[in-house]
């Protein structure tokens, strides 16, 4: 069957993806007019396009490794957001929260309301900040690797002898 121009660029597209012909045909089935492939049209492009396919892919990888996520400035920038959110709910009001406690039990039993230390979400706001800091190199963890064996600090106090 011969393909149409975006019917080509799309079945170039999965076969550069590494799909096998059954998963483009399912694919194709999908497509706006559907079409599908057979085996040795997808091998005829994997043939002729090898060299194209491996630069594509190598532009991928690379790009994966120099965009988003993968840059320390896109993951502190992400985890300042994240922090200033936490700020404005902790400081804004939130770092004590009203919670409600039944007293007694039957006939006896009395409602009390409470304050509360929102300790869970100060845990987690230090947290964005520690991974902030780590981020950055603010926070760097030295292990002794030398001994292979836990690390024993003594301090020793001498007393001072009154000599009169």
């Amino acid at each position: 069957m011969r393909l149409k121009k975006a019917q080509k660029e799309k079945t170039l597209e999965w076969v550069a993806a590494g799909l096998q012909t059954d998963e483009i045909n399912a694919r194709a089935a999908e497509f706006d007019p559907p079409f599908d492939v057979s085996r040795q049209q997808v091998d005829y492009y994997r043939k002729t396009r090898e060299t194209d396919l491996r630069a594509i892919r190598s532009v991928s990888e690379i790009s994966a490794l120099v965009e988003g996520y993968a840059l320390k400035e896109h993951r502190v920038y992400k985890l300042s957001i994240l922090a200033a959110l936490m700020e404005k709910d902790l400081f804004g009001g939130f770092i004590w929260t009203d919670q409600v406690k039944g007293v007694g039990s039957g006939l006896i039993a009395e409602i009390v309301d409470y304050e509360e230390f929102n300790a869970s979400e100060v845990v987690q706001y230090r947290g964005v900040l520690d991974d902030i800091a780590k981020e950055v190199g603010g926070r760097v963890q030295k292990t002794d690797v030398t001994s292979g064996g836990e690390v024993i600090l003594r301090v020793v106090y001498e007393s001072k002898k009154n000599v009169s």
